[in-house]
């Protein structure tokens, strides 16, 4: 029965394909117009394209400082957090007159704002969070550059929570229903004016000192009500420059990867400490410290061998780790050596205006932010400095020790890696250039 159900559906589903080609095969084919469709631009937020100095916006993190202790002595006031988002733009880009300067706008529309304060006599905490949003306008004295502002402006706030706090046991404990000396309650509104200067501190960001004065402040020395007057300290980080910033970094290092494709990797070939085979030479160890060389040797044939066979993103050139003074002083005279370690001339066709240092050790770059721990190939600029993605990835490292035998290297004996494990790095770092130079020429 099974069997005979299998064959009525698969004529079932034959039949239905014939009726479908069938009708295709007889239908009319009636001609449609093509509609064009209008090319619409993508509107995604390219912060590398857009102009600070036209509009501008980030975030800003502030820290307050409560002054209610300069009106009465048995108040402290504490140092809190602000947060804010911002958003700033000129009113005029250019200098109206030889008076008159440029001016800019800026609105926090979304605010957070801590503020708190001690009663040192009862040693009661008292404090709220505001809903602190703000409007400034920002002058700029100086006609030559506009790093420095004065700013101007007022804050309106609403007190969305408020709490008062109490000393037991060494700790401040939340009070259930507060202290009858807050006056405070959600929903109050405060309204204050501010004044303050600003300056540029960074490609990404400006530095900040305000004053903001409270006209809500009806503290006293028995309770706390209304907004106090506070001194507030803080950066302002705008995504525009940071974005822009990023791009610029991206785009500087796609530019030195296309330019090394014309140019020469200077592979350094490291030398055994000599503060090492020193100390094996005072102990008698002589056997140890030859060997020291011979595995360096054996290292260095088989980065030879990887590096002529896998690598073919630019030219080659290699010297030993002793003329490194020679190299960054750009005298390049012997200090190139073949694989025999014999030294050769400079090729004619070496440009020293266009090259870049390679060398499987131990990063030795005193600028480097990565491990320098990990063995592997490192690649620096000129200068020695240590070069960022995609010359450098978590991928070019090998291990933390010198064929990843840990227990041998800690009872001194030297061990190496594979030809084939500095083989997948050679080639992997040979194919991440050359994806990089393809999406710059895209």
């Amino acid at each position: 029965m099974i069997n005979l159900y299998r064959f009525v559906f698969v004529n079932l589903i034959a039949l239905c394909f014939g009726v479908i080609a069938y009708a295709q095969d007889s239908t009319q084919v009636k001609k449609k117009t093509l509609k064009v469709s209008p090319v619409v631009e993508s509107k995604k937020l390219l912060l590398h394209k857009m102009d600070p100095n036209n509009f501008n916006f980030g975030v800003g993190i502030d820290g307050n400082f409560n002054l209610i202790g300069a009106d009465f002595g048995n108040r402290v006031g504490n140092f809190m957090p602000r947060m804010s988002i911002f958003f700033t733009k000129p009113l005029n880009k250019f200098y109206i007159n030889k008076f008159i300067s440029m001016w800019d706008y800026s609105v926090e529309p979304v605010a957070v704002n801590f503020i708190e304060s001690r009663d040192k006599t009862t040693d009661n905490q008292f404090g709220g969070y505001y809903f602190d949003p703000s409007f400034s306008f920002h002058f700029v004295p100086d006609r030559s550059s506009a790093d420095f502002r004065l700013l101007f402006g007022f804050r309106p706030s609403y007190l969305m929570y408020s709490y008062s706090q109490t000393l037991q046991n060494g700790t401040y404990s939340l009070v259930q229903g507060g202290l009858e000396s807050n006056k405070n309650k959600a929903g109050d509104i405060d309204l204050a004016g501010m004044v303050g200067f600003s300056f540029k501190f960074s490609q990404i960001g400006n530095f900040e000192v305000k004053y903001v004065h409270s006209f809500t402040n009806n503290n006293t020395v028995n309770y706390v009500q209304g907004r106090p007057n506070t001194l507030e300290v803080g950066v302002k980080l705008s995504a525009v420059q940071i974005g822009r910033a990023l791009f610029d970094a991206d785009a500087e290092m796609k530019k030195q990867v296309f330019k090394l494709s014309r140019g020469t990797l200077l592979i350094m070939f490291p030398t055994p400490s000599i503060n090492e085979v020193n100390a094996l030479k005072r102990m008698g160890r002589f056997d140890d410290a030859n060997q020291l060389y011979f595995l360096q040797d054996l290292t260095n044939k088989m980065v030879i061998e990887k590096m002529k066979v896998d690598y073919k993103y630019s030219k080659i050139l290699f010297f030993s780790d002793t003329s490194i003074n020679k190299i960054l002083a750009k005298d390049f005279t012997n200090v190139f050596i073949n694989e025999n370690y014999e030294s050769i001339e400079r090729p004619v066709t070496f440009d020293s205006t266009n090259f870049l240092i390679a060398s499987f050790c131990f990063d030795v770059s005193e600028y480097s932010s990565r491990n320098k721990l990990a063995y592997g190939l490192h690649v620096y600029d000129e200068k020695m400095q240590l070069l960022s993605k995609p010359f450098n990835t978590m991928r070019n490292d090998m291990g933390l020790v010198q064929g990843n035998n840990v227990i041998a290297d800690l009872l001194g004996k030297k061990t190496l890696f594979t030809p084939q494990e500095y083989e997948t790095v050679v080639r992997k770092f040979n194919d991440r250039l050359l994806k990089s130079k393809l999406a710059t020429d895209e």
